[in-house]
C-alpha cells in the first residue's frame, strides 16, 4: 500500500517515460520537473527548517555539532546534516537526510578512516577529551526522538530504500535504476548490506 502511495507521490515530481539524459527538453519542459524545482527552490529560500532542527540541536553539546551538508543547488530532494563521531578508535559519520517532498527522513551511518583525517596524537587527544557516553545507537535514538517529535517527520520505510520505479530517470539516472531513496533524498546508491 505504502509503496503504491510513495510511487504515486514520485510521479507528481518526475517525468514518466522520458529519459533525463537523451529528452533533456521534453524532460525539463515537464510539468513534474518544474514542480520539483518548484518544491525544492521553496526549502531553500525558506529557512526556518534550518533554524529550527539547529535551535533543538544546540540543546545537545554533542548534535550541536550537526552542520549543514545539504545540496539543495545540485537538486538534491533533502535537507542533510552531518555529524562526526568517535566510537572506538573509529570515525563515523551521522547523516541525517530530511525529505523535502515528503515528511521522511534516514538517518546514515558511514565508517570512515579515521588515519585520513588525523594523525595518531590528534585521535589519542580526541579520545581522552571525549566526555560523551552515548554510544551511535544513542545518539541515532536521540536524533530520531526530535525528528519524529518536534518536526513529525517519519523513518522512510527501509524495505522501500531500493524498490525501483521502472519508468523514471533523474539527472545520470536512467529508467530501471531509479529508486525510492532516489525519489525522495538524492542520488546515492543504497548498500543493501
Amino acid at each position: 500500500m505504502i509503496e503504491k502511495v510513495l510511487t504515486n507521490l514520485a510521479y507528481l515530481f518526475y517525468p514518466t517515460n522520458i529519459c533525463s539524459r537523451t529528452q533533456e527538453s521534453q524532460y525539463f519542459n515537464s510539468e513534474e520537473y518544474k514542480r520539483l524545482l518548484k518544491t525544492i527552490k521553496y526549502f531553500q529560500n525558506n529557512s526556518n527548517i534550518y533554524i529550527k532542527l539547529k535551535e533543538e540541536f544546540n540543546n545537545d553539546n554533542v548534535l550541536a555539532n550537526f552542520r549543514n551538508a545539504s545540496l539543495l543547488d545540485w537538486q538534491d530532494r533533502t535537507i542533510n546534516f552531518e555529524l562526526s563521531v568517535i566510537e572506538n578508535g573509529e570515525l563515523y559519520t551521522l547523516s541525517l537526510l530530511l525529505s523535502v517532498l515528503v515528511p521522511f527522513y534516514v538517518i546514515m551511518v558511514k565508517k570512515n578512516k579515521i588515519e585520513l583525517f588525523f594523525s595518531t596524537s590528534e585521535i589519542t587527544q580526541m579520545k581522552d577529551n571525549n566526555l560523551e557516553s552515548r554510544t551511535i545507537k544513542d545518539l541515532i535514538i536521540d536524533i530520531t526522538m526530535i525528528v519524529e517529535n518536534k518536526f513529525l517527520y517519519k523513518k522512510f520505510p527501509e524495505q522501500l530504500m531500493n524498490f525501483i520505479i521502472e519508468d523514471v530517470s533523474f539527472q545520470e539516472i536512467q529508467k530501471s535504476n531509479f529508486t525510492m531513496f532516489n525519489a525522495f533524498f538524492n542520488n546515492l546508491v543504497i548498500d543493501e548490506n
